[in-house]
C-alpha cells in the first residue's frame, strides 16, 4: 500500500466546492416588471475585463496541472461577478497547487530515503462556471470542480450559485422558496425517478424509493440538506425560469458509479411554494439540454 500524503487542506478541496462567501445574508431579488425584462446573452460575448484577463487560466508543472474558467456569458452579465468567480477559483487553486507540490516533494524524499517506488503522480484540479439559465436580472451558475490526486478515480462537485446583478453574495434558497415541505417533496419525487431509470433490474429498481427516503429523510430535510444545492433551469417561456435545478455530486444520492443528479423541479410544482418577490419569476416548462454534459 502506498503511504498517503495526501494533505488535509486537498482532502477538504474534494468535500467542498468552491464558491464566494456567502456568509453574509443574501437579498431577495428584485420582483415586479424587471422580472419579465428577459436580456440576451450569446456565447459570442465580449471577453472579461482587461484587469482580470482571459476567461480561462491554466497552469502546469511536475506536479500539479491547475485550470479555471469562466463561461464569457457570466462576464456580459456582470463583469464583477466574473472577476470575483475567477478570484476565487485560483485561490482554491493556488492551494492545491502548494499542497501537490508538498506531497510531490514529501514523495520524492521518502522514495530516496528509503529505495521505494515514488508512488506520486501528478496532481489535478479543473474549476468551471457556466450558466445555467439567465432572465432580467438574475443568472443561475452550475460549478463544476474535479479532483484528481491519484486514487481510484478522480472526483467532481456540482455547486449551485444564483446571483441577482449587483448583489456581491449568492441568493440564498429562503429567499426564493417559502413551502419547503412541498418543495422537499417534489425533489424527492424527481429523484425517485431519476433514480429509477439509472436503476439496473426491478429489484433495484424496487429499492428505490426507500433508498431516497433514507438518503434525504423527510420533506422539510430533504429541502434543508439538499435542496440548498440549487440553480435555476431554463423556460420554454420567454423571460422566465423553467424550475429550480437541484444538484446531486457523486455520492450524494448514490455510489460514484451511478454518477451525479440534476433533479429539476418545474415552474408548475413550485406555484404557491415561493416568496412574493419570485413567484413572478417562474413560468412555462424548463427547457433542458436532453442529455446531462457531465
Amino acid at each position: 500500500m502506498k503511504p498517503l500524503f495526501l494533505t488535509a487542506s486537498i482532502a477538504a478541496l474534494v468535500l467542498a466546492a468552491c464558491a464566494p462567501a456567502n456568509e453574509a445574508p443574501a437579498g431577495d431579488a428584485a420582483s415586479g416588471e424587471e422580472a419579465g425584462a428577459e436580456e440576451t446573452v450569446s456565447p459570442e460575448s465580449a471577453p472579461l475585463p482587461v484587469d482580470l484577463g482571459s476567461p480561462v487560466f491554466e497552469e502546469t508543472a511536475d506536479d500539479y496541472t491547475i485550470r479555471a474558467v469562466v463561461d464569457s456569458r457570466i462576464a456580459a452579465f456582470q463583469p464583477a461577478l466574473a472577476e470575483d468567480l475567477m478570484t476565487a477559483a485560483k485561490s482554491r487553486l493556488e492551494a492545491f497547487k502548494a499542497d501537490a507540490i508538498a506531497d510531490g516533494t514529501a514523495a520524492r524524499e521518502r522514495s530516496a530515503a528509503t529505495g521505494e517506488e515514488n508512488w506520486f503522480r501528478p496532481y489535478s484540479m479543473e474549476i468551471r462556471f457556466t450558466p445555467s439559465a439567465q432572465a432580467g436580472d438574475v443568472i443561475g451558475i452550475e460549478q463544476f470542480t474535479m479532483v484528481d490526486t491519484g486514487g481510484a478515480h478522480p472526483n467532481y462537485i456540482l455547486t449551485g450559485l444564483v446571483h441577482e446583478r449587483g448583489d456581491e453574495y449568492p441568493i440564498s434558497l429562503e429567499a426564493v422558496v417559502t413551502d419547503m415541505s412541498g418543495y422537499g417533496a417534489s425533489l424527492k419525487k424527481h429523484l425517485i425517478e431519476a433514480k429509477s431509470e439509472r436503476a439496473y433490474d426491478d429489484t433495484h429498481r424496487q429499492n428505490v424509493p426507500a433508498e431516497v427516503e433514507e438518503i434525504l429523510g423527510s420533506d422539510a430535510e430533504a429541502a434543508s440538506k439538499f435542496g440548498q444545492n440549487f440553480t435555476l433551469a431554463p423556460s420554454t417561456e420567454a423571460g422566465k425560469f423553467g424550475g429550480i435545478t437541484v444538484l446531486f455530486s457523486p455520492y450524494d444520492a448514490g455510489p460514484y458509479a451511478e454518477g451525479s443528479y440534476e433533479i429539476t423541479v418545474p415552474a408548475a410544482e413550485l406555484s404557491g411554494k415561493l416568496t412574493p418577490a419570485w413567484e413572478g419569476r417562474f413560468g412555462g416548462e424548463p427547457d433542458l439540454p436532453a442529455e446531462n454534459p457531465q
